[in-house]
């Protein structure tokens, strides 16, 4: 018996997947609701919720979450002095504020707008703008960005508390939706006082909604504002990247993949040469 826990033990510790279950199954049958984690980084400090099984597993981890793309994405741009001074970081999906912060404290950006529809990882996004003390430089926008004003129901993921969605072809394992208010980035600039000339960066991560977005920021698409985005489309899904490609060749000439920045060995690559690599990848578009 003892050495069939100990083979067992061995292989869960050798096998990243099966030590995110065992610790899911830790923390669901002993932590009591409400329970948040506070975990200390370098320059930085971060409340995450430890139910949710993506980002805040590897953050308790003491693992940035996708930290080196956008480091990548800020020395591209600095490379090739594209990037204003003391600009403005919009966060499209901000979630509970990670990039945000990071940009913060990247001394890229003088302020960030962090828009995130998702009730509970909005007041996460509250919470660790005030514990980093970023309340003067970070203004937290509770909306769904989109293609135009209204309301969307957004679908809650079960696990991944990044995955929530408002494109029901994207949303997978959703257990409930919930009604969020929907702006455009044009609007929410303006009702932010902020010109598309301050902006030097948007990020968007939204689960499959980036077209959405896109169409919705057409003074910052007009005025060539770069863009990091997290492009969700399958394999099959040509149309759909076609709609991508369309919404920004007007306007943009070069695309660079962030995965590959990161480890220094990419190089932009003319935006209509654009093609799938993967369900999801991250982009610079310049």
């Amino acid at each position: 018996m003892a050495r069939a826990i100990d083979r067992a033990t061995g292989l869960i510790g050798a096998n990243p997947r099966l030590r995110g279950l065992a610790l899911r199954a830790l923390l669901d049958r002993h932590l009591a609701p409400g329970t948040l984690c506070l975990v200390p980084f370098g320059d930085h400090a971060l409340y995450v919720n430890p139910r949710d099984d993506k980002m805040s597993l590897k953050l308790m981890a003491g693992r940035c979450w996708q930290r080196r793309e956008l480091e990548a994405a800020i020395f591209s741009l600095q490379r090739t002095r594209s990037l204003k001074r003391n600009c403005v970081f919009i966060d499209v999906g901000a979630n509970i504020g990670v990039h945000s912060i990071y940009a913060m404290n990247s001394g890229a950006f003088s302020r960030a707008i962090a828009i995130e529809p998702e009730p509970n990882n909005f007041s996460l996004l509250e919470r660790n703008i005030r514990l980093n003390g970023l309340e003067k430089r970070i203004a937290a926008i509770k909306a769904a960005a989109s293609a135009r004003g209204g309301e969307l129901q957004l679908m809650r993921h079960r696990r991944n508390f990044g995955a929530h969605s408002v494109e029901r072809t994207f949303a997978k394992c959703a257990t409930d939706a919930v009604t969020v208010a929907a702006l455009s980035l044009d609007e929410i600039l303006a009702q932010q006082g902020i010109s598309v000339d301050e902006v030097g960066l948007v990020k968007i991560d939204v689960e499959g909604h980036e077209l959405a977005v896109l169409e919705g920021m057409r003074e910052l698409r007009e005025a060539r504002v770069p863009i990091m985005v997290e492009l969700t489309v399958d394999r099959d899904g040509s149309d759909r990247l076609q709609r991508f490609k369309a919404l920004l060749a007007p306007y943009y000439e070069h695309v660079l993949d962030l995965a590959d920045e990161a480890e220094g060995f990419s190089a932009p690559i003319p935006l209509p040469e654009l093609s799938w690599r993967a369900s999801q990848v991250d982009l610079l578009i310049c």
